[in-house]
């Protein structure tokens, strides 16, 4: 396969990364990385989208700033921005590129070895390659410089520095799992919460809830409160309340009917569990509002 010169230089920017081969031990190599600054990357043989090149090594592209097009034969097509990772297998036909009118600037790295065949091994990147967002900017930046291009009285071994690389890579998936776990989470507890408010004080039972959620209701409570620092019982009993307070300040409807159409028993249930949560009865707070707004000049 010939050498694509395209992937192996660098050109000027607010800093400059020209390395060939800063590092190179038995467990593996970085064989070059690069800042490429208001690029047209792979664009400048073809126009895009037609344009594919292979990938020889592993390769990371960190965008530095702007926007570029993404693709490959993996089945990944993406847009990279700002603090976007992409880390690419060998193998891979690839194609990327700044968007129309947009500027775009990127930190790339190729690397080798059968330390990184050992990741290949256990998924990383796998088959599809896989984007990370990585920010703050300078924080990811300085990571990566002081792997390839460390102070000039670093002595530390290629050996040290391919480790720091591998760090950077576990913290990168680390951080993706993290967001990952948060963002089902709050899911989960938005799904959950909605199911609580849905109907009114009686139903759909707890019980109801948790075999929505696919879960028993003890483990279902126990997560809810773990994540939101109050049982399903105390979370959905406060949106009935509120409720009520609403409905006692907007309309005139009796005690009975609201009790009825909030799940309560009867009115007499309805004013205690009021009078326990609010501290006043429900004719009381009524006419308390009633007389501020009269009150009013």
């Amino acid at each position: 396969m010939t050498r694509d010169p395209n992937l192996y230089f660098s050109t000027p920017g607010p800093f400059t990364l020209n390395a060939p081969q800063p590092v190179n031990c038995p467990l593996g190599e970085i064989i070059y990385a690069g800042t490429k600054w208001n690029s047209r990357a792979t664009y400048a043989h073809a126009p895009q989208p037609d344009y594919m090149r292979p990938t020889p090594h592993y390769l990371l592209v960190y965008t530095i700033e702007g926007e570029a097009d993404y693709v490959d034969d993996t089945g990944v097509k993406t847009v990279l921005r700002t603090g976007s990772l992409m880390w690419t297998r060998p193998g891979v036909n690839q194609s990327y590129g700044p968007r129309q009118g947009s500027r775009w600037s990127e930190m790339f790295m190729w690397f080798a070895g059968p330390l990184f065949d050992a990741w290949q091994k256990e998924g990383l990147p796998g088959k599809q390659s896989r984007e990370f967002q990585l920010l703050p900017l300078d924080y990811w930046t300085e990571r990566f410089l002081a792997v390839v291009q460390p102070e000039a009285m670093s002595f530390e071994t290629p050996l040290v520095r391919l480790c720091r690389l591998q760090q950077l890579l576990a913290d990168a998936v680390q951080l993706q799992e993290i967001e990952k776990q948060t963002s089902g989470t709050s899911l989960w507890c938005k799904k959950a919460c909605a199911q609580l408010t849905a109907g009114n004080l009686t139903s759909p039972s707890l019980q109801e809830v948790a075999a929505f959620m696919n879960m028993s209701y003890t483990l279902f409570r126990q997560r809810f409160l773990k994540l939101t620092g109050t049982t399903p019982g105390q979370y959905r009993t406060a949106e009935v309340m509120r409720r009520a307070c609403e409905r006692l300040v907007e309309t005139d409807e009796p005690m009975y009917l609201i009790a009825a159409e909030l799940g309560f028993s009867d009115q007499f249930h309805f004013s205690r569990r009021f009078k326990n949560a609010v501290g006043l009865s429900p004719r009381d707070f009524r006419d308390q509002v009633a007389q501020r707004k009269h009150a009013k000049p």
